[in-house]
């Protein structure tokens, strides 16, 4: 996902709202490229989120189930 910035100048505000007024009409093709875009962009920060919490919780899990490891690993001590 892109993200725009505005910026606005103090002492600029002379009624002028930095849009034009006859934005170019983006094509189907282009509305089409972005939407993709946008969509693998969700995709790979999902991936990347669920890699992570899935590592986490491997982690957790070997801490916990491991009697060998120093005590300071574990997540919990089970009597």
């Amino acid at each position: 996902m892109q993200a725009r910035i505005k910026i606005i100048k103090r002492a600029a505000n002379n009624g002028i709202t930095g849009v034009p007024s006859n934005p170019t009409a983006k094509s189907d093709r282009q509305r089409e490229r972005e939407t993709v875009d946008t969509v693998k962009a969700w995709v790979a920060d999902w991936e990347t989120r669920r890699r992570s919490l899935r590592n986490a919780a491997d982690a957790i899990l070997c801490s916990i189930g491991d009697r060998r490891e120093k005590q300071t690993k574990r997540f919990a001590i089970v009597n």
